[in-house]
This record gives C-alpha cells, structure tokens and sequence, in this order.
C-alpha cells in the first residue's frame, strides 16, 4: 500500500508540472490523512482530492488557511467515501460537490454553512441520514436529488434545513404549511388530488416551478404579502387558477400569467415583476409594452412567442433573466438609451429598436408621445398624425373599432382585421400593425397606398420621408 500511495504521489507530481490546455492546474495540494486536497488559497475552497476516503472529516484549515467552500464537483463521484462531516467554518457546498458518491450513507452538515448548490448530493444512492446543525439560507432544490433520504421519507413534510420544503407526502384536504418556511421547491406538491386549501405562512419568499402543478381539487390558497417569487406553471391545472378573473393573473403585484390572445399587449401599471413563464409560448402575440412599474423580466417570462416582433422595455426595468426571450426568433427591443434594456439587449444581441423621425416635404412630422420605430427591417408609423399632416381628418369609430379617414370626397376606412376599404375597394396590410402604449402603429408603406403619396426610408438621415 506504502509503494502504491508513493506511485500515486509521483504521478500527481509529474501531472501538477504540466500546464494543461483545458483546465487550470489544481495547485497548491495539501495532504492530511490519506487524503490529499486541492485547494484555492485566495477564496478558501477546496477544488478537488486524490486518495480513498471512507469517513471524511472535511478539514477547517489547510497550511494556515481557512477552508470556507467546497468546490464545484470537487468529490464527485468518489466511490470510496461512506460518511462526510461537513465542520463549522465552512459557509457553502457548491453544486455537484459530492454527486455520484454511491456509498455514502451519512452526513453531518456544520452550522456555519448557509448555501447548498444543485445537485450537490445528487444520486447518492446509498444516503439515508443527513444532520443539519444549523438553519440554512438557501438549499437548491435538487441537491439532494435521487436519495433515499428524500425518496424514502415518510414525514409529511420533508424539509431541508428546516425553512426549505421540497416535498408533501400528506393526504389532508386542509394543508397548513409549517411556520418558518422561506422556500416551496419545484413540484412539492405536484399532481396531489387530496389538497383543496392550502395555508401559507407569512414569511415565505418563493413557491417554486410547478409547485402546486395538477393539484386538481385545489381551489383555495393563501399567499402572504412576504412571497417575492413565483416559479413557472407553479398553480397550472388548479381550479384557484382557473377562478382567477380577467386576462392578468397577479399576485403581490407579479405577473405570473397572461391568459389573453391579443396580437398586443400593454401589461397594466402597477405591476412589479413579470413572472417565470407569465406569456410562454403564447404565439398571438406581436407586440407587448412593460409599464414603468415593472422592475424585473423573469426567466422564460416570453419564451416560445415565436411572432413577437417588439418588446417596449422601460427604463426603470432593473433586471431581465438571459431565458426571458428564448425561442423569440423575431424579437426587436424598443430600449432607452444608457438604460439596463439596452444593455440587456446588446449582452444578449437582440435587435435594438430605435425611435425615428418623420418628415413630410422636408417639415418634421410631430407626433404625441410614440415616434415611429424601424423593426426588423420595416418602418412603423403612428398613421394618425401622419394624415392628419397630409390634410386627413381621422375619425376612430369605438363600434366597429375602426378608423375613417376623409379628405374631400376621398376616404378609406382601416379595420383591425388588416383589411383597408378604399372608396369601397379592398386592400389589406402587407405587414400586422403593432401597439406601443397604447397608440397603433402600421407599416410605413400603407401611406403609399392608402394616400398615393411617396415615403421612403433616408439611410443617411436615419429617417422616413414622406412626399
């Protein structure tokens, strides 16, 4: 065993010489026990090991230097280890740390760790006891993915570190959740026909993905004023989110649904956050306009709305999640310049759509509060103004929803169906009209057709010109 350990050792110095190209060396190593660790002075984390442990204690220093952090999939796979403490100092295990150590069976976990990152302990297949000394703050749902300390648990409510609940196991039709609760995980109570009320506890700050998903039955819940954050699909197939009223589904000012099938949407002012998936995959929708209250653009709030072409993103907007947008193909971002929206949108390579003027016979054409925007290649003008500097008088008929223009005895009417009556002769639009704030705006070229008067597009002057 002597020699082998000694061959071990020769050959990990003859590896730590090398530089290699894929990933920086683990260096400086450190040996306690039979058990040598690679460890990251400058942040206190201990990257990586060589050697077979059985019983690990993880050390609180190495050469002088506090160990704070075990690294991400530093112990990954060790088939050897059977039982791990984890001792006070320690402040967070990141993700994958220990996944795929099929014989351990026990953990202890210190006081002092606050942070436990996915999968973390997934697939120990043989972990059946874990100790948490302390109270944590954040638990990732699957860090304990696949371990018999969660699949084979009986207790009604199966916690991690008493203020994370990552499972019901309960039949009641009344369920009050445990005092103390900060976070529901993904799916905690999925596809659960007992539960028609459930009872949150104030304080709680997140219900995660599908929390409550196909829970049938379940028509009454109380969501404290403390929730901030509210995953995808978390009350999906519920009879309380079917009950809910009105097109925007709200809660503690969140957009967690949008239910509608307009082409465009102004989210109303006052809400504060677009939630996880509120518009996915709605494939109606073309243009939506964020209110100055929104602060935040959860992940996958608009993935899958392959037709959206235009998103008008505030400037008070603080933050949009890198999935918000995915799948939008044609997505153009209407951004304040020197706003988070455009840094957003240029970190992110989306097309950024500016505001730009238009001139008629060399006079700037005024226009109330929306300019005209070039979107994927097509100018849209707000028509209103724009005919009625061509000598139009428009009239918005709120019966029909239509807009009569006269000049003369010249008149056609624009319905919101795209069809255009010319003298009583149709046309139809050769592009969707879109809505910003409130105001619609059509393609540029219906000017043409609908007045016979000339519009082109000045690539100098970065603006339309009407003649």
């Amino acid at each position: 065993m002597k020699k082998f350990i000694s061959l071990t050792l020769a050959v990990l110095l003859v590896l730590l010489s090398f530089q290699s190209a894929f990933a920086a060396p683990r260096i400086p190593v450190y040996k306690v026990g039979n058990v040598l660790y690679f460890f990251d002075k400058s942040s206190g984390t201990i990257t990586g090991f060589a050697g077979e442990p059985k019983d690990l204690i993880i050390p609180t220093e190495l050469n002088g230097h506090k160990v704070v952090s075990i690294g991400t999939g530093a112990f990954s796979s060790c088939p050897t280890l059977s039982t791990l403490s984890i001792p006070y100092g320690v402040c967070s295990i990141s993700a994958n740390a220990f996944s795929g150590c099929t014989n351990l069976m026990s953990v202890e976990i210190g006081a002092t760790v606050s942070f436990i990152g996915d999968s973390a302990f997934r697939d120990c297949t043989s972990l059946s006891r874990v100790t948490f000394l302390g109270l944590l703050d954040n638990i990732e749902s699957n860090a304990f993915y696949n371990t018999p300390w969660i699949t084979n648990s009986t207790d009604e409510f199966v916690m991690l570190g008493g203020t994370t609940l990552i499972k019901y196991n309960g039949t009641s039709e009344r369920v009050v959740v445990p005092a103390g609760v900060k976070k529901i995980e993904a799916n905690a109570f999925s596809w659960n026909p007992s539960i028609k009320e459930v009872v949150l506890p104030y304080g709680l700050q997140k219900i995660g993905d599908n929390a409550f998903v196909h829970c049938y039955s379940l028509e009454k819940i109380e969501i404290p004023s403390t929730v901030a954050y509210i995953g995808t699909g978390a009350f999906d197939d519920t009879i309380w989110l079917n009950n809910q009223e009105g097109n925007f589904i709200c809660v503690n000012g969140i957009l967690i649904a949008y239910r509608g099938n307009d082409k465009s949407v102004i989210i109303p002012d006052g809400i504060t956050g677009i939630g996880s998936g509120a518009f996915m995959s709605n494939e109606s929708l073309m243009c939506v306009t964020v209110p100055e209250s929104v602060l935040y653009i959860d992940t996958l709030a608009f993935s899958g709305c392959s037709n959206l072409i235009c998103a008008n993103i505030s400037h008070s907007v603080e933050w949009i999640d890198e999935y918000a947008f995915s799948g939008c193909t044609k997505l153009s971002l209407c951004v304040t310049e020197g706003t988070y929206g455009e840094n957003y949108a240029q970190s992110m390579e989306i097309i950024i759509s500016r505001p730009v003027p238009a001139y008629y016979n060399w006079n700037q054409v005024i226009f109330d509060g929306v300019y005209p925007l070039l979107l994927n290649g097509t100018a849209y003008i707000p028509l209103r103004a724009v005919l009625e500097d061509l000598g139009y008088t428009v009239l918005w008929d709120n019966i029909s929803k239509s807009t009569k223009c006269v000049k003369g005895d010249y008149y056609f009417i624009i319905e919101q169906s795209g069809r255009v009556l010319i003298n009583s002769q149709i046309a139809w639009f050769t592009a969707e009209p879109i809505n910003i704030k409130g105001k619609t705006l059509y393609p540029s070229n219906i000017v043409s057709l609908l007045t016979g008067n000339t519009i082109e597009w000045n690539e100098q002057s970065k603006s339309i010109m009407i003649y």
